[in-house]
């Protein structure tokens, strides 16, 4: 007989995520003295220089350090729009094709070394809560400013990716949390239903009702479909499926061709796929118990 009250979920944890300091590319060391003053100050170089300046030896985030590197290209290509002395044009020009070079690392450290990212990514035992839409909007919103960034930078529109407000992205993440759930909910309802649907299919629904004589089981079965399946199970799966199809497209967009793109596929893409397939396996039992058995299943829990 089912025993759904003696199920003890364990979902299979993921592979642990590289070390930030195995992903992080240093950028190049590029050195920016200026030979004309007053020009820089009209372009706004020695406000930008000075603040690097003054940061040597420090450790920047990786965000601040993405934030200035697009800065610095949209000072640089204003820059290169203003009457210049030749000396100063070569060297704004010179700096400009370096730091368009250097960006991109700039911008995969963040995405793979950010501890707020990297939270979402890390296994976690929370889950989402059935109902739970408090932070999807924001999570989901956060991921499309960080991918219309990635577009901007690879189309060089400095002046538009400097304007990014990278850090409201990562808060919005960090305040909610919702990824981090719902790669874990995603594991854990397909680890339920791997742990189910070999108990239920051992089932003979012939066996339940020989000869058209109901058995006590049977009307048992039924109570546990309409009230917990039905009632609580099947929304939630809905909600889950949901935001997996509207998150992962995202995520996936972001991080396709980067170091933990595997891992995240395993997070999120592996467990939903688990899960509609073991959905469906269980699906097929109770269709084929309504049919063999007529229970009044009407309601369909696909």
């Amino acid at each position: 007989m089912l025993q759904l009250e003696n199920i003890s979920v364990q979902a299979e944890l993921p592979e642990t995520l590289p070390r930030p300091s195995a992903l992080n590319q240093p950028l190049p060391d590029i050195r920016m003295d200026l030979t004309d003053a007053w020009a820089s100050r009209e372009c706004g170089l020695d406000q930008l220089i000075g603040e690097r300046n003054s940061g040597l030896g420090r450790v920047f985030q990786p965000s601040k350090q993405l934030n200035y590197e697009l800065r610095l290209l949209a000072r640089l290509q204003q820059c290169q729009q203003q009457p210049l002395s030749p000396a100063l044009q070569q060297q704004v020009s010179g700096w400009l094709a370096q730091k368009q070079q250097s960006v991109q690392l700039a911008f995969n450290n963040m995405l793979l070394t950010d501890d707020t990212l990297r939270q979402q990514w890390h296994s976690s035992s929370k889950r989402l809560v059935p109902g739970q839409t408090n932070g999807f909007i924001d999570s989901t919103a956060a991921l499309r400013s960080l991918i219309n960034l990635k577009q901007l930078i690879e189309t060089s529109a400095w002046q538009h990716a400097a304007e990014v407000d990278i850090e409201q992205s990562l808060a919005a993440l960090y305040q909610h949390d919702f990824l981090a759930g719902l790669q874990n909910s995603l594991r854990f309802s397909a680890a339920w239903f791997i742990q189910v649907n070999p108990q239920l299919v051992t089932i003979a629904p012939t066996s339940l009702c020989p000869a058209g004589q109901n058995k006590p089981q049977l009307t048992i079965l039924s109570t546990v479909f309409s009230k917990f399946f039905i009632a609580k199970v099947q929304a939630h799966l809905a909600e889950l499926t949901r935001y997996y199809n509207e998150s992962w497209p995202l995520i996936a967009k972001l991080y396709q061709h980067t170091p933990i793109y595997p891992a995240l596929q395993q997070r999120y893409q592996q467990p939903a796929e688990q899960l509609q397939q073991q959905l469906l396996l269980h699906v097929q039992w109770w269709q084929q118990l309504n049919q063999v058995c007529p229970v009044n299943l009407t309601q369909s829990p696909a």
